[in-house]
């Protein structure tokens, strides 16, 4: 067993992928090229793909295919394709890697290259029931994705979230599997004499946080949530999501190889985990070969030239001789509405298109299908003017060469970019990232511009709390191999802000050590204390900032490391892990102040979630003087004015932490005082009261109710009323009117 987790599946990646495929292939790959997907299905549905995670994993099942090739998805991702001995199946075998995001993403590349008939992921996972066995089998008849749910007062809410395994896959299964004849190899570990494993037909969990005890917090939610689940591990949630997304017959088969109890170690994976691999190797190849045979196709069509109803209309390939057209452009996008503005003359002409003349597009444009459209769905939203999904017929890539193909993508992209950059208004962003992301997977022409029109809209999805939508975004922009850093932490972050916390921080986890290693190619260190010394203090301006021993680029080195500190700070607060989260953002309050100074919004926003941290260990003096260290420099600011969103949030913040001390005494928990350096608790203390005006035994729901209005304002002006913040702010504002007797 890998993992579990506390992720959604991310398939929200594969929703948008089908709203808006990848188009064409490139040529030379050894799949169907440009034909109509009815006759790719008819012609492919004797192909089962199977997903594994793990080398171990593949080679189980590579040892039951024969006469191998290889086809490549034009993302670079490769499947090993054969045929199973006496069947008249071919199988498409990937190797994924671990996590559900990957997961989801290579299930809508399977589906896109085969149309499979069934799709299976196969592998190893952990036992969290005792009645399991090593190297015992699991079928899973249903995957939950675990931890989606609230951090409520009264404790972690729960959400569900679940798939149920394919029917017909299912009952294959126990069909196949009802005997023993399956297990008719012996397979790496077995012993004579030891019983064959059992077959359990059960829902499985599925996460991307490894469990390996019997006494964690998170095995205590999955015997409260999820106690129909029987093993755990990391990639069933997102293979089904996508599956399901795609209409695809898709089962997880797994094979245990621990008990997720503590007693996971390398020596025992290496005993344990090819015997698992076998033994679901072995279930799965039974349940292929129990399938009913694949039909073959009808009317088998040649690959060069789809019939010719599906040719009528096509304009002809942009050539050497071939006047370029918008229809031209139009294949390079999404098929999903497109808005008018980004093809009118005005955006061609800014964007630079020798080849189209104004006159031209105008006259072009006339010949489309246009209609309004509403990007939100909602009652009284924006209409905006779009050429209607498939009213363009799309060049026939087959006959473009890939000089073409790439000058076609440059432009589509430049016109993209220059769409997202100067929008007529936000209300067309949605319509845009369809067309956005089907220019990151073509991976044709110059990647530049694609890119920052995803990042534009990734970005604003952020910034409006959007954080479902802009996911997909991210996902992609860090599997392009084009990001960087900053791409990474703003995917952690989206993570974060749909609850996925666990999925935040390992995302993060790996942002942080990558600054930690920038940081050290520079000089610097972000190990121990991250603050000015007392030195510094004592010889400078106290606000800081303090650079003069630092070069503006180990500034910003340390900034961006902040960001990333902060983030994760954040996430682990989400997680409930407060400890590790105050340590975090301690040392990106340190950072900020060395690097931009007391008055610096992020400091002081910094500063506020370790309150929040700090207050939840029952610490409230010491949180409410970190609420006094920032809320005097932000009323100077006049943040409210140039900042509203940081003001917005410090005001958020503030709230909670004044209401999450107000619950606590009110339940009677105790108050908590820790040393500080040289000085001990009780020192710590007094020295607490002297400096901090408010006393934590003087508050009550009154004074949360009144910090929650102006929270509530200012996320209203800031954010707008759908946004997750100001939700956020409302809801501590129902809860100090409970508290308040109404």
């Amino acid at each position: 067993m890998r993992g579990d987790g506390n992720h959604r599946a991310d398939a929200a990646l594969a929703r948008v992928l089908a709203d808006g495929s990848p188009g064409p292939r490139r040529r030379g790959d050894r799949v169907p090229g440009n034909v109509p997907r009815s006759l790719e299905r008819a012609r492919l549905s004797d192909t089962v793909v199977i997903l594994t995670a793990l080398g171990l994993e593949y080679d189980a099942v590579r040892a039951y295919l024969r006469e191998r090739d290889f086809v490549r998805h034009e993302t670079g991702t490769v499947f090993e394709v054969g045929t199973l001995a006496g069947t008249a199946w071919r199988m498409a075998l990937a190797e994924v890697g671990a996590g559900n995001d990957a997961a989801a993403v290579v299930t809508e590349q399977a589906r896109q290259l085969f149309s499979p008939r069934a799709l299976l992921f196969v592998g190893v996972a952990g036992a969290i029931k005792d009645d399991l066995a090593l190297g015992d089998v699991v079928v899973a008849t249903r995957v939950h994705s675990v931890h989606g749910g609230k951090d409520a007062p009264e404790g972690f809410l729960a959400r569900p979230e679940g798939w149920a395994g394919s029917h017909e896959l299912v009952q294959s299964a126990k069909h196949a599997l009802r005997d023993q004849s399956w297990h008719t190899e012996s397979a790496p570990g077995d012993t004579e004499g030891q019983r064959h494993p059992r077959v359990h037909f059960k829902p499985i969990a599925a996460g991307d946080v490894v469990l390996n005890s019997a006494t964690s917090v998170l095995r205590q939610q999955l015997r409260t949530y999820y106690n129909d689940a029987v093993a755990i591990e990391m990639e069933s949630a997102g293979m089904a999501h996508a599956a399901q997304i795609g209409r695809v017959e898709a089962l997880t088969v797994r094979g245990i190889s621990d008990m997720a109890d503590g007693n996971k170690y390398a020596e025992a994976d290496t005993e344990h985990q090819p015997r698992a691999a076998a033994h679901a190797a072995a279930a799965a190849v039974a349940v292929i070969r129990h399938l009913p045979p694949p039909q073959a196709p009808s009317a088998p069509h040649s690959r060069a030239a789809p019939p010719s109803s599906d040719r009528d209309g096509l304009p002809g390939s942009p050539r050497s001789g071939t006047p370029l057209s918008l229809r031209h452009l139009l294949s390079c996008f999404a098929d999903a509405p497109l808005p008018l503005y980004v093809l009118s003359p005005a955006a061609i002409s800014a964007v630079g298109i020798p080849e189209l003349s104004a006159d031209r597009v105008a006259a072009e444009i006339s010949e489309f299908t246009v209609e309004p459209v509403t990007a939100s769905g909602e009652p009284g939203a924006p209409m905006v003017p779009c050429i209607r999904a498939g009213a363009a017929t799309p060049v026939d890539a087959a006959g473009a060469t890939p000089d073409e193909r790439a000058r076609l993508c440059t432009y589509a992209g430049a016109l993209l970019d220059h769409a997202v950059a100067a929008p007529p208004d936000d209300s067309g962003l949605p319509l845009l990232a369809p067309h956005v992301l089907a220019l990151l997977w073509r991976r044709d022409g110059d990647p530049a511009r694609p890119i920052a029109a995803a990042r534009r809209v990734r970005d604003a999805y952020l910034a409006r709390g959007r954080y479902e939508d802009g996911l997909p975004l991210a996902v992609q922009l860090v599997m392009s191999g084009q990001g960087g850093l900053k791409d990474d932490l703003a995917l952690g972050q989206l993570h974060s802000g749909r609850g996925d916390f666990g999925e935040a921080e390992v995302v993060l986890r790996r942002v942080l050590a990558k600054a930690e290693k920038d940081a050290a190619e520079h000089g610097l260190s972000l190990a121990g204390r991250t603050g000015p010394s007392m030195r510094d203090v004592l010889t400078n301006d106290a606000e800081g900032p303090f650079t003069r021993d630092l070069s503006q680029t180990q500034c910003d080195v340390l900034g961006f490391a902040a960001r990333v500190q902060h983030a994760l700070g954040n996430a682990l607060y989400g997680l409930r892990r407060y400890p590790e989260s105050e340590r975090l953002l301690q040392a990106a309050v340190g950072l900020l102040w060395r690097t931009q100074g007391a008055e610096n919004p992020g400091r002081m926003l910094a500063q506020m979630h370790r309150a929040q941290a700090v207050a939840r260990q029952h610490r409230w003096e010491e949180a409410l003087g970190l609420v006094h260290d920032v809320i005097p420099w932000a009323a100077r600011l006049r943040l409210d004015q140039d900042s509203p969103e940081t003001d917005a949030l410090i005001r958020l913040a503030h709230a909670e932490v004044t209401a999450e001390i107000v619950a606590s005494r009110q339940r009677g928990d105790r108050q908590r005082t820790r040393g500080v350096g040289m000085f001990p608790a009780p020192v710590v203390k007094w020295l607490g009261r002297t400096v901090t005006p408010t006393r934590p035994d003087r508050l009550t729901w009154a004074d949360v109710r009144s910090l929650c209005d102006d929270a509530v304002r200012a996320c209203e002006r800031a954010f707008g009323g759908p946004h997750p913040r100001t939700t956020e702010a409302r809801a501590v504002r129902d809860r100090a009117s409970e508290g308040m007797g109404g």
